[in-house]
């Protein structure tokens, strides 16, 4: 008899002010559909004043190490970052990919990256020279850390779930640093490792048309096609629809 296909491990990259919690509904779900789903916090949204903000350089080597555990138990591993999240996506594979890992007789690999409406800037670019005037008005700065005001998140980044749910929500995003949206992306990992998109429909922070100009740069960049699918959403379905998120994920995978 034929030995099954393993399935790839996921590796979830939240987005800009996410904690990991705000991912456990995916999780769950790919979890029932048969697959390891992992997701952490990232460095740049776990400190808050006095402390030191992280870099975007802290989140790609906190990603890049575990990706790294997971390809040396001979993983093959699937990164889906959200909105911010592609950047540290983009950054923290170097070494990671699969000619990469054979090249150095090493096992596992990242072999896919699934973006969820991302940033995703060119070298030499951060997220904040790229979005420029589309950075929400409700992020507000305060030094080296940001913050989200409340109302204005639920409205805008949590506007496709009712507005007393939004607003509970909304008050449970954290600090994030302002460096790291300042930090300019000095890898593209999206050269070397196969990627899809997942475009949110109904998003307001990154509208469509800014997510499919990510689409356009990855086909560029790799010169190669790539996967697109649509979400009915606003910026966050990870919090208003994650079963759908999940099956988005498993039809990119699994096609």
């Amino acid at each position: 008899m034929p030995h099954p296909v393993r399935k790839p491990t996921i590796l979830i990259i939240p987005g800009s002010f996410s904690p990991a919690h705000f991912y456990y509904g995916v999780v769950n779900s790919l979890k029932e559909a048969g697959y390891e789903a992992i997701v952490y916090d990232l460095p740049s949204a776990s400190r808050k004043p006095p402390q030191e903000a992280a870099t975007l350089a802290d989140d790609a080597e906190f990603f890049h190490h575990k990706a790294s555990l997971l390809a040396d138990q001979g993983k093959k591993v699937v990164l889906v970052p959200h909105s911010y999240g592609g950047l540290v996506a983009s950054e923290c594979v170097k070494g990671l990919s699969k000619a990469e890992r054979e090249a150095a007789n090493r096992p596992g690999c990242v072999s896919k990256v699934v973006f969820l409406t991302c940033v995703i800037p060119p070298v030499g670019e951060s997220l904040q020279s790229l979005m420029g005037t589309l950075l929400p008005e409700f992020i507000k700065v305060d030094g080296d850390f940001m913050y989200h005001e409340a109302t204005g998140s639920a409205r805008v980044n949590l506007s496709d779930l009712p507005y007393g749910k939004a607003i509970k929500l909304a008050a449970q995003f954290s600090h994030h640093s302002t460096p790291s949206f300042q930090n300019k992306l000095t890898y593209a990992g999206y050269r070397y490792i196969p990627s899809a998109f997942i475009v949110c429909d109904q998003d307001i922070v990154l509208p469509p048309s800014f997510q499919k100009s990510r689409v356009e740069l990855l086909k560029r960049e790799s010169g190669t096609n790539v996967k697109v699918v649509h979400c009915k959403s606003g910026h966050c379905p990870n919090l208003s629809m994650p079963e759908t998120v999940a099956a988005l994920v498993q039809e990119v995978l699994e096609e």
